[in-house]
This record gives structure tokens, C-alpha cells and sequence, in this order.
């Protein structure tokens, strides 16, 4: 992952900072920020049509299964960040997420994450098919 290779989404969710999301250096705690990529990740979802009571309905849920973050700068309480959110990748039941974290004022990049995703049943919590009209949603929200 890098700035090289990522491209921003032109969808984005606002995150403001919080106190509580700082350690004593007085910069976000690393792991904060794949919080801010999962509330990145659920916003894209609900924006798409699909977020956690569609899916629900639908009988379906997803499983966080592997995620990484690869950190550029230091961002601190009050910030504004935009959490650049897009799926890179489809596989049979399986999905990458890409997260481009940025300032607000600046467009620095701050952080870059990626989170693999299962798609799964709820009735037997197990691995399935992404369904073909939630990759088309996808595809035509991405415009590709």
C-alpha cells in the first residue's frame, strides 16, 4: 500500500477527532484508526443501500477477517479526517475494503487501511456468495 497505488473514492466520511481517541503523545492511538475505517466502511455501506439492517433482512452478515494500516502522519484531536472509502476487490464470498485516511484542510494523507471481508450467512454464519446485485450496486457507485 501506498499513495503511489491508491486512488481516493469520491466517497468519504467525515470523522472529527475526539479526545478520547488520543494517547499521551497527544496524537490518535494507532489502533483508533481502524475504527475510523470501519465507520468509514458502514457509512459507504449505508450510502451504497446496503448498510447492516438491508444485509440483515437479506440474511446476511459480514466478518472482519483480517485487517492492516499502514500509518503516514500523526493526526490529533479536533482534526477533521475523511475516510476515503471504496472496495478494491471482489472475491467468491469475500471482499477488500481500502480505507484513505486524510486531513480535511490539508488532504495529507494520514493513514491507509485495508480490512478483508467474508460475507456470511446468518442463519449458519457461514462463508457465501456475494449476492450479484450488491457488486453491481457497487460497481455502479464506484462508476466502473
Amino acid at each position: 500500500m501506498s499513495e503511489d497505488t491508491i486512488n481516493k473514492s469520491g466517497f468519504y466520511a467525515p470523522v472529527r477527532v475526539r479526545f478520547a481517541d488520543t494517547d499521551l503523545q497527544g496524537h490518535v492511538f494507532f489502533a483508533n484508526y481502524l475504527t475510523y475505517c470501519d465507520e468509514g466502511f458502514m457509512a459507504y455501506l449505508e450510502r451504497l443501500g446496503y448498510g447492516w439492517r438491508k444485509l440483515g433482512t437479506m440474511g446476511l452478515e459480514l466478518y472482519y477477517v483480517e485487517c492492516s494500516c499502514q500509518f503516514k502522519r500523526k493526526a490529533f484531536f479536533g482534526d477533521l479526517i475523511h475516510v476515503n472509502t471504496r472496495i478494491v476487490n471482489f472475491g467468491k464470498s469475500s471482499m477488500t475494503v481500502e480505507a484513505l485516511i486524510s486531513t480535511s484542510h490539508s488532504d495529507d494523507i494520514v493513514a491507509v487501511g485495508r480490512i478483508a471481508v467474508v460475507m456470511a450467512s446468518t442463519q449458519t454464519g457461514k462463508s457465501t456468495p456475494i449476492p450479484a446485485e450488491f457488486i453491481e450496486a457497487v460497481k455502479k457507485f464506484e462508476n466502473l
